[in-house]
């Protein structure tokens, strides 16, 4: 018999999405064994009324005000009864046998958590579970890893995928989870990890575990364009300040933004100008962060990721 888990499914405003949702996980779920949370983030579209008609043994938890997926998210995991809870969109959909292969990792003590192996809608095109990434221009470029041969092995990955990923309650309390300051969302799943990492922890990647994404669906539909823009770019800027320490990378991203920010001055990219802004205005938050994780700290993990290469050359054993 496997692992017992709590799943939790943050939603707003997508009644259609967290019911497709809850539709797959009907068949993945151990009734009695494993629990379903939905954290119900301040929706107005009767979401609540369509899980207690139609899904029977949903849990529900409310916020009153929508408060972001970080902040949802946490109070989901905070109230769950298992040692290890599996967050996933409301977007996402399941295979019947998705939770399996993402459990059976957990007898590692310095596992933090494992990812599915995410396609997008279609079913095939990768979407996301393994990620690299490097340093350029002062920013963490992300990418998703396309090759077959990198996806079908149980490697590191750069972070635990806030879509489709299973957890260490107690790690990730012990985090502090998901970090507020990027409220109302991006980003705060690579951050937490990184933190993760900078503990001793890891998180892996496991593509037995198989899931699909309709991607940011939720947020296109309850945001403008301009606004998830400045959002995503504010985010990107406040992870290397608040998590890198080592001293050239973290001057060199200073730098850099200075240097954009008068470029986008020039060309009059206000958004960016206004993402610069918004993160030098959480400087203070950003250091009384960092001063408490020094406590805690065990290695730099900026090394895990400063390489020329997309891939470790783990991937290739």
């Amino acid at each position: 018999m496997r692992k017992p888990c709590s799943i939790v499914v943050p939603t707003w405003n997508a009644r259609h999405l967290v019911d497709r949702c809850l539709t797959s996980l009907s068949s993945a779920v151990i009734p009695c064994y494993d629990e379903i949370i939905v954290v119900d983030d301040g929706s107005t579209d009767g979401t609540q009324d369509l899980i207690k008609r139609v899904h029977e043994g949903v849990r529900i938890e409310t916020l009153r005000t929508n408060s972001g997926f970080g902040v949802a998210a946490n109070r989901g995991v905070s109230c769950s009864r298992n040692d290890i809870v599996v967050l996933l969109n409301n977007d996402i959909t399941v295979n019947p046998d998705f939770l399996a292969p993402l459990l059976e990792h957990f007898e590692d003590p310095t596992l933090f958590a494992v990812n599915s192996q995410v396609f997008q809608s279609d079913g095939s095109t990768p979407g996301g579970g393994l990620v690299r990434g490097k340093f350029h221009c002062g920013l963490l470029r992300l990418r998703w890893a396309e090759e077959v041969s990198y996806r079908e092995r149980v490697v590191l990955t750069l972070y635990a995928n806030g879509a489709a990923v299973a957890l260490d309650k107690a790690k990730f309390v012990n985090l502090g989870g998901f970090d507020p300051i990027y409220s109302p969302f991006y980003s705060e799943d690579l951050d937490l990890s990184y933190r993760a990492y900078q503990r001793g922890w890891h998180v892996l990647y496991e593509p037995a575990s198989k899931v699909r994404h309709d991607h940011s669906v939720t947020i296109s539909k309850n945001h403008a364009s301009r606004y998830i823009s400045y959002i995503s770019k504010r985010n990107r800027i406040l992870f290397m300040w608040r998590n890198v320490r080592n001293p050239w990378i973290l001057t060199s991203s200073v730098v850099w933004m200075i240097l954009r920010l008068i470029a986008s001055l020039i060309s009059l990219d206000l958004i960016f100008v206004r993402a610069f802004f918004g993160a030098v205005a959480r400087v203070p938050q950003i250091l009384k962060r960092r001063r408490a994780d020094e406590l805690h700290t065990v290695e730099d993990s900026a090394i895990l990721f400063e390489t020329s290469r997309w891939y470790e050359d783990e991937t290739t054993k």
